[in-house]
């Protein structure tokens, strides 16, 4: 079966030394291109969507939830590779709970500037609950810094204390730990310098699988060194919608006033702009699958 616990992949990718990544999508093409890359590259793989991007307050339109879980759950079962459906990063707990009775068979929480015994007491209940649907929780502990690219700038972040990460991990029971060792949100244009004698003692000190968030930011050759020190499971997102949009502005570059509707989007030929950002996006993907070291793992899972 394709569908299969996030636990099970991160677990596979820590004693086998590689990480599995998890690739932000946010519509059928994004997804599907994610998908892509992993059965050309026999790479098991994490697929889902922003919990705070799915749940914005500023959406035009309210979207459901429900549909996200459908779509994602089928495309893992129909996958030939092992995949697991992440509700990445939410900020309100009755997303997460219906996202858990939606089809996905993982969860996160966060809350920026989030007290310690408000995340203690959330992921304790989130845990309780996804563990009774048979689902995964992963937390964040510290806090990465955010790039803006409009401003240049960057919010502050903490780095995550090893000691209070295993009391917490103890504490609330969760599955994987997201940790900051320099690594910072939606950070393009610049790489961020990794401290990697932090992350040698998370892993001494925290019992489950090792997270990095913030995968478009990290320099390609500090890849195999996190991994080599314990980093299971790399998240990717900002670089991915950054292919698809330029990939979409090449497209549509060009005066398309008497090209057929048809052939521009739907029809999937050469014409078609939402392929070409497809295969694009399932390029970078493949990229970064290379660099986790996970081509070929899909079937030893």
């Amino acid at each position: 079966m394709s569908f299969v616990p996030m636990t099970t992949l991160m677990r596979h990718a820590q004693d086998h030394h590689y990480a599995v990544g998890y690739f932000e999508a946010w519509n059928v093409e994004s997804l599907l291109a994610v998908v892509d890359a992993a059965e050309d590259l026999n790479s098991p793989i994490i697929i889902g969507f922003s919990g705070m991007f799915v749940d914005n307050p500023a959406r035009r339109r309210p979207e459901d939830i429900y549909h996200y879980g459908a779509l994602g759950k089928r495309v893992a079962e129909r996958a030939k590779v092992p995949v697991a459906l992440l509700l990445n990063e939410a900020d309100h707990l009755p997303i997460l709970v219906n996202g858990l009775k939606a089809g996905f068979n993982a969860v996160m929480y966060v809350k920026e500037h989030a007290t310690l015994e408000h995340l203690v007491e959330v992921n304790q209940y989130l845990v309780q609950t996804a563990h009774y649907c048979e689902a995964a929780v992963e937390a964040e502990l510290g806090e990465l810094p955010t790039a803006d690219v409009a401003t240049g700038k960057m919010s502050s972040g903490s780095l995550t204390d090893p000691d209070q990460a295993a009391w917490f991990v103890k504490e609330t029971g969760v599955d994987a730990l997201a940790v900051a060792i320099g690594n910072v949100h939606l950070l393009e244009g610049a790489k961020s310098g990794v401290d990697f004698k932090l992350l040698q003692e998370l892993r001494r000190k925290v019992p489950v699988p090792l997270v990095l968030h913030g995968g478009t930011g990290v320099a390609p050759a500090d890849f195999a060194k996190v991994i080599d020190l314990g980093i299971a499971k790399v998240n990717v997102g900002t670089v991915l919608k950054r292919v698809f949009i330029n990939t979409l502005k090449q497209q549509l570059g060009a005066d398309v006033s008497k090209v057929d509707p048809h052939d521009l989007v739907g029809r999937g030929g050469p014409a078609d702009v939402l392929m070409a950002a497809r295969e694009a996006m399932s390029r970078e993907v493949a990229g970064f699958l290379r660099l986790f070291r996970s081509e070929n793992q899909a079937f030893k899972v």
